[in-house]
């Protein structure tokens, strides 16, 4: 199972509803042919220097990734709504243990 991790910063001034909206669009997204868990959400400020916005996105291999990371649609949310509201985005997709992946 390949798990990938995005993280946020957002840009001063920017509406929180804005990110929500944004943040429902992926958890709606579906990709043809890809079963996906994806969890998403907001910083809850207790700690300062956090992100400001997580994306989680369990897929089946890199196969799956891949299909995700080039869809059409996702990358519509990418450059449509995310890309005016963050001033960095960092990913990173690891491998996750097979035991982690049954609980």
């Amino acid at each position: 199972m390949i798990r990938n991790v995005v993280l946020g910063g957002l840009k001063d001034g920017t509406d929180f509803a804005d990110l929500q909206r944004g943040l429902q669009a992926l958890r709606d997204l579906r990709v043809d042919g890809v079963e996906l868990e994806l969890v998403t959400g907001a910083d809850l400020g207790l700690r300062a220097g956090n992100a400001d916005f997580v994306i989680i996105v369990d897929l089946a291999d890199e196969q799956a990734y891949r299909a995700y990371d080039e869809d059409g649609e996702h990358d519509r949310i990418r450059r449509e709504v995310f890309e005016p509201l963050c001033s960095w985005v960092e990913r990173v997709q690891i491998r996750l243990p097979e035991a982690a992946a049954t609980q």
